[in-house]
C-alpha cells in the first residue's frame, strides 16, 4: 500500500512541473551555470542566506542533466517523495502502521508540500533532512542498536540538517528540550553527536559570517525587504498552519476567504488536538515539541533577523500530518472514514487548484519574455539597477533591456540621473514594475518618464511579475 501512496505522491509532483522559474529559482540556476562548484559554495552563497547543501545538489545535477525548468526541479520531486516514505516510517515507529500510512497519504496530497517539492530551492530538502534525523533520534532515544556505525550515521544525519537550511537547525532545540525533560541520561550522547557534526561543518563558518554581514547591510538599506523574507508579524504562526492545510491558494475577497477557511481550520484543529491528546506521554511530548518549538523560536528570532515565513518551516509538515492522522485513527471506523474522506477531499481540491490554475503557480517570466519577443520593443526598463535573472534565463540576451536605476533602492533623483541619456531617441518604452515597492517606492522612474514627454498608453499584467507599462513619446 505504501508504494501506491508513493506513486500518487510522485504523479502529483510531476504535474505542471514545467511552470516558469521564479526569481529565486532563476538566480540559483543562473549562478549554477556560471560558477564553478567551489565558486558556487564560497562566492555565490555569500549573497544567498542558506547553507551550501542545495547549491551543491543543483550544481552537480545541472551539469549532468541540464537547466530546463523540469530538470532543475526533479531533485526536489525525488526529495519530496522520500519525505513521504520517511513520514510513513515515523508514524509506524511512533504510533502504528495504519497511522503511518494515513500520514504518508496526507503528505503525498498536501498542497504546500507538493508546491515546494516542485521548487528548485532548499525547503523540501530541509523537510527530508529533519524527518530522517528525527527517525534516527527516536532510535537513539530508545537505545537503538548502538555501536560505532549507528553513531556515524546519526552524525551524518546532523550534518545533513546543517547543510539543508538554517531554520531547520531549530529541530535541535526540540530534541534538547525533549531529552532535558524525559531522557536526561541521553543528553551527553546526543550532545557528542551534535558537536561532532558541527566540527565537521566548521569549514562553513567564514562563509556564514560573510552572509550575516551581507544580510545586515541589505536589511539596513532595504527596510521593506524584511517583510518579504520573513520579518516579525503576529499572524505568521496561525498563517503557517493555514498554509499547511490549503497550500498557496488564496482569494481576493478576504471575507469570503475567511468564511470558507473557518470550518476547514476548525476541523483540522479538532483532529490535531485529538491526535495529540491520545498519544502516549513520550510520543505526545516529542511530536508536540516538534510542532510548536520551531515556530515559537523562529518568531522570536524574527524580531532581529527576518527568517520566519511559513515555507521556511516546511519541516514541520510531517509531524502535522502525523498528528492529524492519529486524530483520525482514534475514532470508530465509520466516523474515522468520514473524517479521512473529508480531509482527503480538502487536500486534493487545494492541490489541484494550484496544479491546474496558473494564477496560483509561479511568476510568469516565461510569458513576459515571450510577449516581448513577439513585439521586439526598442527598450525595456526594469525598476532596478540591472536586468533580473528570470528575465535573462528566458530572454538569453535577445532583447534590449536595461535597469532604470543608478542606485538601489531609489531614494532621490540621483538614482535616475542617467535615464534621460539612456532613453535618447527612444520613442516607445516598456517599464516592468517588478518589486517596485522595494526598489522605487516613490515611483521616480514613472515620474521621470512623464517629465521626458512620455505618455502611458497601455498596461498589461503578468501573474507574479506585475504590471508592464507601455509608454510612447509625445510628438
Amino acid at each position: 500500500m505504501i508504494w501506491a501512496v508513493l506513486g500518487l505522491g510522485l504523479v502529483l509532483r510531476l504535474i505542471s512541473l514545467n511552470q516558469s522559474l521564479w526569481l529565486d529559482e532563476a538566480i540559483n540556476v543562473m549562478a549554477a551555470r556560471s560558477f564553478s562548484l567551489w565558486g558556487m559554495v564560497t562566492q555565490y552563497a555569500v549573497a544567498d542566506f542558506h547553507p551550501p547543501g542545495w547549491f551543491i545538489i543543483l550544481w552537480v545535477w545541472g551539469k549532468t542533466f541540464g537547466y530546463s525548468e523540469i530538470a532543475v526541479r526533479i531533485p526536489s520531486v525525488i526529495i519530496g517523495v522520500l519525505t513521504i516514505y520517511i513520514t510513513y516510517l515515523l508514524g509506524k515507529k511512533l504510533i502504528s502502521k495504519n497511522v503511518g500510512l494515513i500520514a504518508a497519504l496526507l503528505l503525498a496530497i498536501n498542497p504546500l508540500h507538493i508546491y515546494y517539492s516542485q521548487e528548485a530551492r532548499m525547503y523540501a530538502l530541509a523537510a527530508l533532512a529533519v524527518s530522517l534525523n528525527m527517525l534516527l533520534f527516536i532510535d537513539f532515544v530508545r537505545g537503538g542498536k548502538g555501536g560505532k556505525g549507528s553513531m556515524v550515521i546519526y552524525v551524518l544525519s546532523n550534518i545533513f540538517i546543517l547543510l539543508s537550511d538554517y531554520v531547520a537547525y531549530l529541530i535541535f532545540p526540540v530534541q534538547f528540550v525533549f531529552l532535558l525533560f524525559l531522557r536526561k541520561e541521553a543528553l551527553r550522547g546526543w550532545s557528542i553527536r551534535l558537536v561532532a557534526a558541527c566540527l565537521a561543518f566548521i569549514w562553513w563558518l567564514p562563509v556564514f559570517l560573510k552572509q550575516l554581514d551581507v544580510g545586515s547591510t541589505a536589511s539596513a538599506n532595504l527596510p521593506t525587504w524584511k517583510f518579504v523574507v520573513g520579518g516579525f508579524d503576529f499572524k505568521t504562526i496561525p498563517l503557517t498552519f493555514v498554509k499547511f492545510i490549503i497550500g498557496r491558494i488564496s482569494l481576493v475577497n478576504k471575507i469570503m476567504y475567511a468564511a470558507l477557511l473557518l470550518p476547514i481550520v476548525t476541523l483540522f484543529t479538532f483532529l490535531l488536538w485529538h491526535g495529540i491528546k491520545n498519544l502516549t506521554d513520550t510520543s505526545r511530548k516529542l511530536l508536540f515539541f516538534w510542532l510548536i518549538i520551531p515556530s515559537v523560536i523562529a518568531t522570536m528570532i524574527s524580531f532581529f533577523i527576518p527568517v520566519y515565513s511559513y515555507f521556511r518551516v516546511l519541516f514541520i509538515i510531517p509531524v502535522f500530518v502525523l498528528l492529524v492522522s492519529n486524530g483520525i485513527s482514534e475514532f470508530r471506523w465509520r466516523l474515522r472514514y468520514v473524517f479521512l474522506v473529508v480531509i482527503i477531499f480538502i487536500q486534493l481540491f487545494c492541490a489541484f487548484v494550484y496544479l491546474l490554475n496558473t494564477n496560483y503557480q509561479r511568476d510568469n517570466w516565461r510569458g513576459l519574455v515571450s510577449y516581448f519577443k513577439n513585439i521586439q520593443p526598442e527598450v525595456i526598463l526594469f525598476e532596478s539597477s540591472g536586468t533580473l535573472p528570470p528575465f535573462d534565463y528566458y530572454a538569453g540576451g535577445s532583447l534590449n533591456v536595461r535597469g532604470a536605476l543608478n542606485d538601489f533602492p531609489a531614494r532621490d533623483d540621483t538614482a535616475i540621473a542617467g535615464l534621460s541619456e539612456l532613453l535618447k531617441d527612444k520613442r516607445e518604452i516598456y517599464l516592468v514594475d517588478y518589486l517596485v515597492q522595494i526598489s522605487d517606492p516613490d515611483r521616480l522612474v514613472a515620474k521621470k518618464l512623464t517629465e521626458l514627454g512620455y505618455t502611458e498608453k497601455e498596461i498589461k499584467d503578468f501573474h507574479g511579475v506585475g504590471f508592464v507599462y507601455h509608454y510612447v513619446k509625445n510628438d
